[in-house]
């Protein structure tokens, strides 16, 4: 295993174990404060981006430049998407939340209801982000795969002496 496969490994495990954890804090605390709904916020974007430079630091090594590679490629761009859209759902979860609260301050004012409501945006962020551990193992698959096979070119390569030269490939004479 080359460092920067351990690496992307690891990191990928460690992000979906956070994607759970805060998979776990959406699904058990529905009433949350203001500053807990932020730092949620905070942490779904941190987990987008960590994945994003997980992909980033993939797509400059030449084993993605291989199926396997872009396979791999595929899957950490999918579980970029998913906590980016988690980001998102939960920051218009904490904005309709802002909005209903506002509208009640406002006794005469009748709330309008468009759209999903904070508490559903928050079950659907927990459903993505319920995905995003599988998302990472498959990555790190990938990753590996792709690694591995990179690796093994690499030494076929340096391993495989130059053919000696024969009279039909050896340059032709000038005279």
């Amino acid at each position: 295993m080359s460092d920067s496969e351990t690496t992307i490994a690891l990191d990928l495990a460690v992000l979906g174990k956070d994607a759970a954890a805060l998979c776990t804090t959406l699904r058990s605390e529905p009433a949350m404060s203001w500053s807990h709904q932020a730092l949620d916020i905070m942490t779904a974007q941190d987990l987008a981006k960590r994945a994003l430079f997980l992909f980033l630091h993939f797509s400059k090594q030449s084993a993605c430049a291989r199926p396997e590679g872009r396979q791999a490629l595929a899957h950490l761009g999918l579980v970029a998407e998913s906590v980016q859209v988690v980001s998102g759902e939960l920051s218009a979860a904490l904005a309709r939340k802002a909005e209903n609260a506002r509208v009640a301050a406002l006794r005469s004012a009748k709330p309008v209801f468009v759209g999903p409501s904070p508490a559903q945006r928050v079950a659907v962020a927990a459903d993505l982000l319920a995905k995003v551990p599988v998302q990472c193992a498959e990555g790190a698959k990938w990753v590996s795969t792709a690694e591995r096979l990179q690796a093994a070119r690499d030494r076929a390569v340096s391993t495989t002496p130059p053919a000696p030269a024969t009279a039909s490939t050896a340059p032709p004479r000038h005279r």
